[in-house]
């Protein structure tokens, strides 16, 4: 399951890096920052 978070964290990270317009920015890192709060949750348990 966390490798699996992981991955999709590193993924929208990239696509965020690429994004062409600031709005398609902004909320590929919200959705990655989420990913990150969900990992970090874990890894308190």
């Amino acid at each position: 399951m966390q490798k699996k978070i992981v991955k999709k964290y590193a993924d929208l990270i990239l696509q965020a890096n690429n994004a062409t317009g600031r709005k398609e920015a902004v909320a590929l890192i919200h959705k990655a920052a989420k990913l990150k709060n969900k990992f970090d949750s874990y890894e308190m348990m």
